[in-house]
């Protein structure tokens, strides 16, 4: 199965009926918002703050298994099938469903787990009980006695860690294909072109990516008053404009983001053969 096979199939079953793919998208997106409503009441300053854990909860009971109902309706769409339809919603062998998607996210939290790690640590860092006199002569002796060096090497640190990650959830990209399929062994001799392919499925969230380029070329000159960051002297570009920027990258990557996930389904399904 060729990389370029699976976005051809991916694209032709997403164009080939625009409105099951927008429905597809509608009712993923619904979902999606469902299990993070209750993070609205991080808003609020009283106990009911502590609710928004409850997000948490319904990721788990929805989301685990309706990422599986959503493999299935993708191998279905590969196979002359419907993208959308009301297995998108399918509660049958639910136990099964939610068991497999909790041993996968245990798994990607392994992945996950340095760079978990070090945002804890930067959280106790910079929001802790640490001044921020000593955060920055920790970061100047880190970086050579220099503070842009030290905070350049973070962020290089911190990228290396996103990446690991990544390597994670593209390593494991077509599991739930696979599980759904039911062909245990599929992707043997074949997780390094599933990975590439993972990759290359980006494409679809270039929109995203290069708002978040242009947003880190705007904050790129505080590195050098980086003592002001800290001690919140340093002059900052507007907030606002930076949400504008994020919100139209956004924007434009959401119809894209079926192709993206019917790329490696694509070339999960074209293993069979």
């Amino acid at each position: 199965m060729k990389i370029s096979d699976a976005f051809r199939n991916a694209m032709k079953t997403a164009a080939g009926n625009m409105g099951e793919t927008v429905r597809f998208l509608v009712t993923e997106g619904c979902m999606t918002l469902i299990c993070l409503s209750p993070l609205l009441l991080l808003s609020e300053k009283g106990p009911l703050k502590y609710l928004a854990a409850l997000s948490a909860l319904l990721w788990i009971c929805i989301m685990l298994p309706a990422r599986v109902n959503a493999a299935r309706a993708m191998q279905d769409s590969q196979e002359g099938g419907h993208l959308f339809s009301r297995q998108l919603a399918d509660f049958t062998d639910y136990g099964r469903k939610l068991g497999y998607g909790l041993k996968k996210t245990l798994i990607l939290l392994i992945w996950g787990a340095p760079l978990i790690a070090a945002l804890i640590y930067a959280w106790d860092q910079f929001a802790g009980s640490t001044d921020g006199l000593t955060v920055m002569q920790n970061i100047h002796r880190f970086g050579g006695k220099d503070l842009k060096t030290g905070m350049i090497y973070l962020l290089l640190i911190l990228l290396g860690l996103i990446l690991l990650f990544a390597a994670g959830i593209a390593f494991h990209s077509g599991d739930r294909h696979v599980f759904v399929l039911e062909r245990k062994g599929l992707l043997k001799g074949h997780r390094g072109k599933m990975v590439l392919c993972w990759c290359c499925s980006l494409v679809f969230l270039a929109p995203l990516f290069i708002a978040v380029v242009i947003v880190l070329f705007r904050y790129a000159p505080l590195l050098d008053d980086v003592s002001g960051v800290l001690q919140g002297t340093a002059k900052k570009p507007s907030t606002r404009t930076t949400l504008v920027i994020l919100a139209v990258g956004a924007a434009l990557t959401v119809p894209l983001l079926p192709l993206r996930s019917l790329v490696p389904g694509a070339y999960v399904n074209g293993l069979k053969e």
